[in-house]
């Protein structure tokens, strides 16, 4: 028993990770500081890393430009809140260099993101039996139901699809099972309403069908002309999506919805208005982080007509919601472009695996609208997806 802890202890407590990590937020914490300190006393088995030029490359150019940049104008104490999620990225990644088998840290990952959409199913299931009711066109009453924010649990439903399809495929024997978990994934998504995970899965429906399915151009068209009808009727006919995207019964209303139930309309919106402030520098941005919120509290204040509707913007402190315009806003179009570049590179890395493409678009997109970079959670999840891409070598080094 001693042998096998002391032989695979690493890799159970890196699974004991990945399973707190969506439960808990000091749990993952801990276990990172022990797998780290494991690694220093055994740094002989890590590997050197050699210099390649990879998408990760990119990542470390924006962290010390950031970083300097912050030192430079004295703002690196307040700052580091922000950049200490891009640390926790980079030590993970140096941390779980150890784990070789990739296809386990899969499978250990999609095990877990079933089991909180399962868990959430059971809360969901719960209250409809005492409200006969579903509250999912509500941002707040949503959120109470699931174990994690809407906008999370129905990003890591999306991944979740995309790792069960991967090993359907590549695991024929119990495919029948991995293809009901991706099922079962799919049909979440729906039930809560998540607008940004259906626009992402019906994205790259789109993407796998123009590039990677090998049928005539006929069919494709056919496919195609049949996902949006379909896509169409979803949104159109269920009522808590139909909220979610702001369907009324002209575009003129419709418009008035979004604007006034749509944070983010504001929210970019104020984020404009700054950069054309004296002290937003196109180049480098604002000198700190502080002033970016300071900028948004008084643009809330100033901008925003309804009471009710202005105490909870200042209230919550919206930050940017899109992680390329954060990086935009401290850092100027310099980090910008280098964020840019890291996507860039990454697709073409993984272009000729879907569903690895299908993994870096997903986040992508979820960039657009989330600052993940903000929250650990976020942090990991990006460290842990980022980690099972191919440009890390680990596959083939199984």
């Amino acid at each position: 028993m001693l042998n096998i802890l002391k032989k695979n202890g690493f890799e159970f407590l890196t699974y004991g990770l990945i399973l707190s990590l969506f439960f808990s937020k000091a749990i993952p914490n801990i276990i990172l500081g022990i797998l780290a300190l494991w690694v220093i006393i055994d740094f002989r088995t890590v590997q050197r890393p050699k210099f390649q030029f990879s998408s990760s490359n990119f990542l470390g150019v924006l962290v010390v430009f950031l970083s300097l940049k912050s030192i430079f104008f004295g703002t690196i104490g307040y700052d580091l809140k922000v950049y200490k999620g891009l640390l926790l990225i980079f030590l993970l990644s140096i941390v779980l260099q150890r784990i070789k088998n990739t296809d386990k840290l899969k499978t250990v990952i999609l095990c877990s993101i079933t089991l909180v959409v399962l868990s959430s199913f059971f809360l969901i299931s719960l209250y409809y039996f005492k409200n006969k009711d579903l509250p999912f066109s509500n941002t707040a009453e949503a959120n109470e139901l699931l174990l994690l924010e809407r906008p999370y649990i129905g990003f890591i439903a999306v991944l979740g699809i995309f790792l069960a399809i991967e090993k359907a495929i590549l695991n024929p024997s119990f495919k029948t099972i991995w293809f009901i978990n991706a099922i079962l994934l799919f049909i979440f998504i729906i039930l809560i309403s998540a607008r940004i995970s259906l626009i992402t899965l019906f994205l790259l429906t789109i993407v796998y069908l123009l590039f990677y399915l090998k049928v005539s151009k006929l069919k494709k068209a056919v496919i195609l002309i049949s996902l949006v009808m379909g896509f169409g009727v979803l949104v159109f006919t269920n009522k808590n999506i139909s909220e979610r995207f702001f369907i009324k019964s002209n575009i003129s209303e419709s418009l008035k919805t979004a604007s006034d139930y749509e944070p983010r309309i504001v929210i970019w919106d104020c984020a404009y208005q700054m950069t054309k402030e004296n002290s937003f520098n196109f180049f480098i941005g604002f000198d700190s982080y502080s002033i970016i919120e300071k900028n948004f509290t008084d643009c809330y204040s100033s901008k925003i007509d309804n009471e009710s509707k202005r105490e909870y913007f200042l209230f919550e402190k919206f930050n940017s919601h899109n992680q390329f315009i954060d990086f935009y806003l401290i850092g100027g179009i310099i980090t910008f472009l280098i964020f840019a570049a890291f996507f860039i590179k990454l697709l073409f890395e993984v272009k000729s695996d879907f569903y690895k493409v299908a993994i870096v678009v997903s986040f992508l997109l979820f960039f657009i609208v989330e600052n993940i970079f903000y929250r650990q959670f976020g942090c990991y999840l990006f460290g842990l997806f980022i980690l099972i891409l191919p440009h890390n070598k680990l596959d083939e080094e199984n």
